[in-house]
């Protein structure tokens, strides 16, 4: 099934909580260009939409948290931080703690999926897609239009299921991507 195609089907009023997130932007030396907590309303507004039209972003005081909604229809939600790479094929290293909401129907739960990427542009770049509620995953590599390749896929146990945050990391370094989730090894391709 096509990155599309998947795209096509997924339908969630409450994609998912980006709770205490830290989302970095790492050069290959290790330096660390960006970090956000969303410990005030200033950093939530810092992410940026890059994707979907009907997305809701809003912020949650107490749990320091971004929560994005797909208000309607069949939509991916896309945020990004305000950080560019300086060449065609940037080194990244993204981390993020991300999770599926109890709040998410239970009917479209299994077609929902937390999501990472580097290296992206409109319909190019690098993606880990994670679905917490059949503890799989996917890491795909957009090429331009509908297409996709799949680089990896499985199942892993230590995927966190519905309201459990899973800590996502993906690095792009050289020709070498790196996919991982709650400290595990999924893919290096």
């Amino acid at each position: 099934m096509g990155f599309r195609t998947r795209k096509a089907w997924i339908t969630a009023l409450v994609l998912a909580a980006v709770g205490a997130a830290l989302v970095a932007a790492t050069a290959i030396a290790g330096v660390t260009v960006y970090s956000n907590n969303f410990s005030s309303k200033g950093e939530a507004k810092e992410l940026r939409q890059a994707e979907g039209k009907n997305c809701n972003k809003d912020w949650r005081k107490k749990a320091k948290s971004v929560v994005v909604t797909a208000k309607k229809g069949k939509t991916v939600c896309g945020y990004r931080p305000p950080v560019e790479g300086d060449a065609d094929a940037p080194n990244h290293k993204f981390k993020a703690k991300e999770k599926l909401l109890k709040e998410t129907p239970k009917r479209v739960r299994d077609g929902v999926y937390l999501g990472i990427a580097v290296r992206s542009a409109k319909d190019t770049g690098y993606e880990l897609q994670v679905f917490p509620t059949e503890h799989k995953f996917r890491l795909v590599r957009r090429t331009g239009g509908d297409k996709a390749g799949l680089l990896a896929k499985g199942r892993n146990k230590t995927i966190d299921g519905t309201n459990k945050p899973n800590a996502m990391l993906l690095s792009a370094v050289g020709s070498q991507v790196v996919a991982k989730v709650n400290g595990k090894r999924l893919a290096k391709v």
